[in-house]
């Protein structure tokens, strides 16, 4: 029986419509700012979930999440996650092309080792290390907020696992290459403020400037020195910090008959 032509033609019209409505839904959401379109990213399934495992071996690692969406893109984010004391340390969210995305997981794979995970344990770990830095007065990176947006309805809850953090019981700041000394003093005085005396660890450069990382409370009580000297022996001493000297005297002032 031969097809009424106006019935495909609006048969086709709808198809056509419906292509147009999804075409205008995907630019829309390509122009719209990074946290709407990330929230719309949430509803598509996930592609990829890992964890690095220097987060457990060093205290410090990456939790990556992705989603894959229709258009040929990736949304993802990665977290650098301080499970010893600061939480979320820093934050990438974006939406690439997959090609780029497969160069950045090669890239990550190529020097970090990747566990996968389910998507509810990466998301409890997440949230739980913000609570626990939020606790001690530290607050996750900026672009936290912005980022966690792509968990969508991923439930935490369905995790049943009980994560550690802090290091042997109690905060632990190892300062990073990127952190300044006014970084790691602020850091310390809010341990200080939020712990109290020996309630937390902080493991900083040893250098002749330490002195002014050091809170004044800190200084007062000393130091350890940890390490290994120019032979590779293993170092371990106390360090006392004495009162500041008087500004030397400039050469000559002591035979002023000169």
């Amino acid at each position: 029986m031969p097809v009424d032509p106006r019935k495909r033609q609006k048969k086709q019209e709808r198809r056509a419509s419906k292509r147009k409505a999804k075409q205008h839904q995907l630019a829309k959401e390509k122009s719209a700012g990074l946290p709407e379109r990330l929230t719309a990213a949430a509803r598509f399934p996930v592609r990829d979930c890992w964890v690095s495992e220097d987060l457990w071996n060093q205290g410090l690692g990456y939790v990556i999440l992705s989603r894959q969406l229709p258009n040929g893109m990736v949304a993802f984010v990665n977290f650098l996650v301080d499970r010893y004391c600061l939480g979320v340390k820093d934050a990438l969210a974006t939406i690439i092309h997959e090609s780029e995305y497969e160069k950045f997981v090669r890239d990550m794979f190529s020097r970090f080792d990747l566990e996968k995970w389910d998507p509810p344990a990466a998301r409890k770990l997440v949230e739980d290390a913000v609570a626990y830095a939020a606790n001690i007065g530290f607050r996750p990176h900026p672009d936290y907020h912005k980022a966690k947006l792509i968990f969508g309805d991923i439930d935490a809850s369905a995790c049943q696992e009980e994560f550690e953090f802090g290091q042997d019981g109690k905060p632990t700041f190892i300062a990073g290459p990127h952190d300044t000394p006014q970084r790691c003093r602020q850091i310390l005085q809010i341990l200080e403020q939020h712990c109290g005396p020996d309630n937390y660890h902080f493991l900083v450069p040893f250098s002749s400037g330490v002195g002014h990382i050091l809170p004044d409370e800190v200084k007062q009580r000393g130091a350890k020195l940890i390490g290994h000297d120019k032979d590779g022996v293993f170092l371990e001493q106390d360090v006392d910090f004495p009162d500041e000297e008087e500004e030397p005297e400039e050469p000559g002032d002591e035979s002023p008959g000169r």
